[in-house]
């Protein structure tokens, strides 16, 4: 009897039950570690501050080291704030970076739908460890982002890892402040 359930949960677990239990737990805040690789330079570039996110539609990232910046998120508006001076535009004047601040909100959403516009998902692992691959569906996306993937455990994104077209990549490992 134990095998048989432990079998059926197995079957049942896909991208509809993964999208259904982050659906359950949107918002948030965590800490973060990012490491970009970047070709240009010769060492990684590691930066840690705070995420926060407020459903639906409005992501924090407020780095602290290894100097102060913040980039806010709200619908199509983006504003970035370093070395004192405030950048702003709008996410539907890069199409690009529409589609990949839509993959982490459609994922921290458990929007499906949203993710799909933009990806074809391909979900491995269990509820207990799962990965979310986000592979651009569009060539014009495809020319700038390679693959999105998040890792997380339950309800729990754990890291979202970039891998862009001309090879550099970051990776945010993420904790749930407490």
């Amino acid at each position: 009897m134990l095998l048989i359930t432990s079998a059926s949960a197995w079957a049942e677990w896909n991208v509809a039950s993964l999208m259904q239990q982050l659906a359950r737990h949107p918002a948030g805040q965590a800490r973060f570690t990012e490491t970009k690789k970047l070709s240009v330079l010769d060492a990684p570039v590691v930066s840690s501050g705070r995420l926060i996110y407020s459903p639906p539609d409005r992501l924090e990232k407020i780095t602290v080291q290894p100097k102060a910046e913040s980039l806010t998120v709200e619908r199509d508006q983006v504003v970035v704030v370093r070395d004192g001076r405030r950048r702003e535009m709008r996410l539907q004047q890069v199409p690009e970076a529409l589609a990949i601040v839509e993959g982490v909100r459609g994922t921290l959403l458990g929007n499906e739908a949203m993710l799909r516009q933009y990806y074809d998902l391909r979900l491995v692992g269990t509820e207990q460890d799962w990965r979310l691959a986000l592979i651009p569906r569009e060539e014009r996306l495809a020319r700038w982002v390679r693959q999105i993937t998040v890792n997380g455990q339950r309800h729990v994104v754990s890291s979202i890892e970039t891998l862009q077209a001309d090879g550099d990549s970051s990776i945010m490992r993420i904790e749930a402040e407490k």
